[in-house]
């Protein structure tokens, strides 16, 4: 790719359109570009925007198909599990209601929300937004709902789903016969589509809006970050670190065979995963239910105390670790859709029970907070705290 730098504040009385980064508060003028070229920030190198090769015509078709796709991984077993001549298949909507049967309300909640209902509203809001601009047509609703897709979108955990599926599937080879069904392949389909929807924001569609020629607001410049987020943000941080201990401690899920009863905490079930030879599975869940979560903790813990002492060394740096605590947050969702997987596969009565345990309550909490914690934080604070302010001059 050909790397296009945006031109700066100099010109925006040349060009009403403009660009202003998110992560550090400066506005550009919007240039034009061509395929294969992107306008990146000169302050913080955020990327502002890339060349759209998608028309909403096209994006139409990719989202149908995530319909589908979504549809058939919802109605066909993503796995069967056999023991001893009996059959256990599970659709993901047999696991939510064997979690709920069991007392798990919250994480039943949770994983219906994140696995389906969020993600299925995420595609009717673009589907009801790109039909009309394919029309060439603006609609009514349009500022309602590309902001409301901003906030759906980190929340739509198809691909953990389609991850937490693999790793269930691994987990029980050792204790029956499992045969993967046409509900795992959807979902990696829907995996797929979903997460290539990213890219469509409220930036992207209203950009997309203007290119269009129909009567979109042009975008505004954001208001200047308020300080009193500092202290929400510290105290879903502060809420995080007080539950991520029980999160840990207390059993994450009950496995019920003629052996016994036994309860597996999160770094048991990775050490177990270890001692069965899938020592690359294990490593995916202790990245994602361990060190993912103690990353966040502490990299948004460090992000705060800087921006509150108003440090001004490294403020780029400190924008590309909240990108990344930004990007990884939905991941530590892992190990709750693994246990909830488990728990609809493992229903044999005495000879196999899985059950979820308390800590999955807990962890899903802290899950939660810590992604609250991120959308919550404002690294344009940072900056501003810094000494610096909205533009970059010539």
């Amino acid at each position: 790719m050909t790397l296009f730098t945006a031109r700066t504040f100099s010109e925006l009385h040349k060009q009403p359109l403009t660009l202003t980064c998110h992560h550090c508060g400066a506005v550009y003028s919007r240039p034009k570009l061509e395929p294969d070229q992107w306008t990146q920030c000169v302050r913080c190198n955020s990327v502002l925007e890339t060349y759209a090769a998608f028309t909403p015509s096209a994006w139409l078709a990719i989202i149908l198909t995530a319909f589908i796709s979504l549809i058939f991984a919802n109605i066909y077993p993503v796995a069967t599990l056999y023991l001893q001549g009996q059959g256990q298949a599970a659709t993901f909507f047999d696991a939510v209601s064997v979690v709920w049967r069991e007392g798990y309300q919250e994480v039943a909640f949770i994983t219906f929300a994140a696995g389906f209902l969020l993600p299925v509203i995420h595609l009717c809001l673009l589907f009801m937004v790109l039909l009309p601009l394919s029309l060439g047509r603006l609609p009514f609703y349009f500022e309602w709902a590309i902001k409301m897709i901003d906030h759906l979108k980190p929340w739509c955990m198809v691909p953990v789903f389609l991850v937490g599926i693999l790793v269930s599937v691994v987990k029980l080879i050792g204790l029956a016969s499992l045969v993967v069904g046409v509900g795992l392949f959807a979902t990696a389909c829907a995996a797929i589509f979903i997460t290539s929807f990213g890219r469509l924001d409220e930036h992207r569609l209203r950009l997309m809006a203007l290119d269009l020629g129909v009567p979109a607001q042009l975008p505004s410049i954001p208001k200047p970050p308020s300080p009193a987020r500092i202290r929400q943000v510290w105290a879903f941080v502060i809420a995080a670190v007080i539950l991520y201990i029980p999160a840990n401690l207390l059993p994450i899920m009950q496995i019920t065979s003629f052996g016994g009863t036994s309860a597996h905490t999160i770094v048991g079930g990775v050490i177990e995963l270890f001692q069965m030879g899938s020592w690359d599975i294990a490593l995916v869940v202790f990245v994602a239910s361990v060190m993912v979560p103690v990353f966040k903790l502490v990299a948004l813990s460090v992000l705060l105390a800087l921006t509150q002492f108003g440090a001004m060394h490294g403020l780029r740096r400190r924008t590309q670790i909240y990108r990344v605590v930004e990007f990884i947050g939905q991941w530590s969702m892992l190990d709750v859709f693994v246990v909830i997987l488990l728990s609809a596969l493992g229903q044999f009565g005495a000879l196999l029970r899985i059950e979820p345990g308390t800590g999955a309550i807990a962890f899903g909490a802290v899950v939660i907070l810590t992604m609250l914690a991120a959308l919550s934080f404002d690294p344009r604070l940072a900056w501003r705290r810094a000494g610096y302010r909205r533009y970059i001059s010539s």
